[in-house]
């Protein structure tokens, strides 16, 4: 299999390194229009690099796929694709407005053509993990997952815009969207607010608080904001990461059912255990640290896992394994998301 990778900063370059390593693989391409990036990323990791999309189809030849373009562009490079009859893979958002988004799974489906969205947080060690506390019965029933994200203001002007992006949440919370339904199903109504922005430099909500609720009163909650800037204009020191402890940001994923919980520390790559309403004095206990890659195989965004999966399945002519329409449903609530945002944070229901 022969497989372009269109856009190849960030994300895209870590598509490429994966698709490198899949065993169904035999030759890798990348499209970039920044020359210094095609130049840099080509000779770094040995491989092809076209300066536009019909470039790379005259000249490469892709059996499928990978879109890691900004959100904005995912649309019409997904169409090129599709025009070709490829498998496409796609970061997410699956783009940038939710009624192209449709139309998109639609026409992969009336072409029959393997479609799928980026949503690698499914393939972790963190989910594996989750699901045998849960079989186990240390966590009890699950009935709330809550995320706690602090970052700092790295992003370049126009980087976070709503033309670029569609909105906070399809940029940035729709994987904690995913998560939720993938535990929960879905929703039956979502509600967020946000504070005035800080930043002058973003053009989408710098902070936010959301809650999804679920049937039985389950609860998916985010607590996000964006403003913890440790990386300060001019103290920034070289090779230092933007990302994680050392760049004052903060991480964690709460996953609480009614005899314990679990709290994930992104950081760290560990699971510590705890368990409530067993014990005669009512006192909670601390059951174990989980080592996620020791025990559960890689962490938290595993693109091996799931390109290589991807890549398994269009070569067999099987359906991917999540498909772009099951996507679609965690974009339509990050959407529904954004319009409970617009209105201040009135409940926007299913």
């Amino acid at each position: 299999m022969r497989v372009a990778v269109v856009g190849i900063r960030g994300m895209g370059k870590g598509h490429l390194r994966a698709a490198k390593r899949c065993s169904v693989v035999r030759e890798v391409a990348g499209c970039d229009l920044n020359p210094e990036v095609r130049a840099k990323v080509g000779a770094e990791l040995d491989v092809s690099t076209f300066a536009s999309v019909d470039e790379l189809f005259a000249s490469f030849k892709p059996d499928a796929l990978v879109v890691a373009t900004a959100p904005n562009r995912h649309a019409e490079v997904i169409r090129a694709g599709f025009d070709r009859g490829l498998p496409v893979l796609t970061e997410k958002p699956i783009c940038d407005r939710i009624e192209a988004a449709r139309g998109l799974v639609e026409e992969a489906g009336r072409r029959n053509l393997p479609f799928q969205c980026c949503f690698q947080v499914r393939y972790s060690g963190l989910i594996r993990a989750v699901r045998s506390l849960l079989e186990s019965g240390d966590l009890g029933t699950l009935t709330r997952i809550g995320l706690t994200q602090y970052s700092g203001s790295h992003a370049a002007p126009g980087y976070m815009s709503r033309e670029r992006t569609g909105g906070i949440f399809y940029e940035k919370l729709c994987h904690q969207v995913d998560l939720f339904r993938l535990f929960f199903g879905e929703p039956e109504r979502a509600l967020a607010v946000a504070a005035p922005n800080a930043l002058a430099h973003y053009g989408i909500e710098d902070n936010v608080t959301a809650v999804f609720a679920f049937p039985g009163g389950r609860q998916g909650v985010i607590a996000f904001d964006t403003r913890r800037a440790a990386q300060v204009d001019g103290v920034q020191t070289p090779g230092r990461d933007f990302e994680g402890r050392e760049a004052g940001h903060f991480y964690e994923l709460c996953f609480t059912g009614d005899r314990g919980t679990a709290v994930y520390d992104a950081w760290s790559g560990t699971v510590d255990v705890m368990r409530f309403n067993h014990r005669g004095d009512l006192k909670t206990e601390f059951v174990r640290r989980i080592d996620l890659t020791k025990e559960f195989g890689a962490d938290m965004y595993d693109l091996l896992a799931q390109d290589g999966d991807f890549y398994a399945h269009v070569s067999e002519g099987r359906t991917p394994r999540y498909p772009a329409s099951d996507a679609l449903k965690s974009m339509e609530w990050s959407e529904r998301a954004e319009r409970s945002l617009a209105s201040g944070g009135a409940w926007v229901n299913a």
